[in-house]
């Protein structure tokens, strides 16, 4: 077994104000299951989510991820998560926000993921570029659909 990291960083511009991104990214159970790949996501409280991902196999990995992680929306600036207990994957994360012009908002994210596989160590530089292209792919994935998202969401009635 062998930890494999990958990490991403994408920003864009959002058709909506910064109180009402802001307000929907705190709302995890809203934005959450946005995440490209995400087949389940549960609230267990005090901020922690248990998340489910869609089963990966790509011939030479194979796996189904569950994982927890905790959300601190503490500073609304920057929205983050961190893993929560021990778990073959993990995520860390933070969403950024800043004003941009006529109602609009600066939406960054910025991601980092360790997954244990069950490969020889020596494979561990053939692997990690595909984990780079996935992460890179779900981040950009995710950014797309909170956009699109938050640019129509009118509060936590719209989950």
């Amino acid at each position: 077994m062998v930890w494999i990291r990958a990490a991403s960083k994408h920003g864009d511009t959002v058709r909506a104000d910064l109180d009402r991104l802001r307000t929907f990214l705190a709302d995890v159970g809203a934005s959450g299951p946005l995440m490209p790949s995400v087949v389940g996501l549960r609230d267990e409280g005090e901020g922690i989510f248990r998340y489910e991902l869609e089963e990966f196999d790509n011939g030479a990995v194979s796996l189904a991820p569950r994982y927890q992680v905790r959300f601190d929306a503490s500073d609304p600036t920057q929205i983050s998560w961190e893993p929560y207990g021990e778990h073959s994957f993990k995520s860390w994360g933070v969403f950024r926000t800043s004003a941009g012009v006529d109602g609009e908002s600066q939406l960054e994210i910025e991601t980092r993921s360790e997954i244990d596989v069950p490969v020889a160590a020596v494979m561990a530089v053939l692997v990690e570029p595909f984990a780079q292209s996935s992460m890179d792919e779900v981040t950009e994935g995710f950014l797309a659909a909170l956009k699109r998202h938050a640019e129509s969401w009118n509060g936590p009635e719209d989950a």
